[in-house]
């Protein structure tokens, strides 16, 4: 089995009342998210996990208070790539902070599950705002159904809940299986309070189309994982690779 590192590329962060990422705690409590970009160093393919968004479009269109770290471009510069050397971003959902810079991906293909792009494009009305439709109509997407091999040591996982066709990445890796997940979430989604760890190995995310399903998709990855990489976790904005 190949051996893989995971370079985190983050791209702004975002205030917003932490209760969006721990479902119906900490209501009022100002968190500092982040927003990142995956490259998976080693496949003969250059693989990246999610298209990005910019603090601009996060402040002016969603309203929320976003600072950049760096741009996609500088990001990717960093280890040693510009998107036009992308050939396959694998997008975990189709909510705009996960897809919004995917039209500098000129020559790539994206990866997406049937289930998410066809809710995307008829979304319900109380979502449709995570979904616009200016930011992916005409991409160049390859549609899976399920768990899908993608190569000799990246894999996709269904884990639907925090919307309708989400996906996690599987990377085989020198000290385990590492996934990042595609619920939005942060170390304390896996990693609950005492208090909630006594009954709950896993605490659901503030934003779903199904509880129960991601509830039961976070524990899924936990159980299957050595190495959790929760996908808006401040930690990684000072790490460079993992493992």
């Amino acid at each position: 089995m190949a051996n893989y590192v995971i370079r985190p590329i983050p791209l702004a962060e975002m205030l917003l009342d932490k209760s969006m990422l721990t479902y119906r705690r900490n209501c009022g409590q100002p968190f500092t998210q982040l927003v990142y970009v995956w490259y998976i160093e080693g496949p003969k393919e250059k693989i990246l996990v999610d298209a990005g968004v910019n603090a601009e479009y996060l402040s002016q269109k969603r309203g929320l208070p976003s600072k950049s770290i760096q741009s996609l471009e500088s990001g990717l510069m960093k280890v040693g790539l510009t998107p036009d050397d992308i050939d396959l971003v694998i997008i975990t959902h189709l909510h705009s902070d996960h897809i919004a810079q995917g039209r500098q991906f000129s020559k790539a293909r994206f990866l997406v599950q049937k289930a998410e792009l066809d809710f995307a494009q008829d979304p319900h009305p109380t979502v449709a705002a995570q979904y616009p439709r200016e930011f992916f109509d005409g991409l160049n997407f390859e549609v899976v159904e399920g768990d899908t091999t993608i190569c000799d040591g990246v894999s996709v996982i269904s884990t639907p809940g925090h919307s309708p066709g989400g996906q996690s990445v599987a990377i085989s890796t020198a000290e385990g299986t590492a996934i990042i997940s595609g619920i939005c979430t942060i170390r304390e989604n896996f990693e609950p309070p005492e208090s909630l760890g006594k009954t709950m190995p896993v605490f659901p995310c503030g934003v779903f189309v199904n509880l129960f399903d991601m509830y039961d998709n976070l524990l899924k990855i936990k159980k299957m994982a050595d190495i959790i990489i929760p996908n808006h976790e401040p930690e990684y904005v000072q790490i460079s690779h993992i493992p």
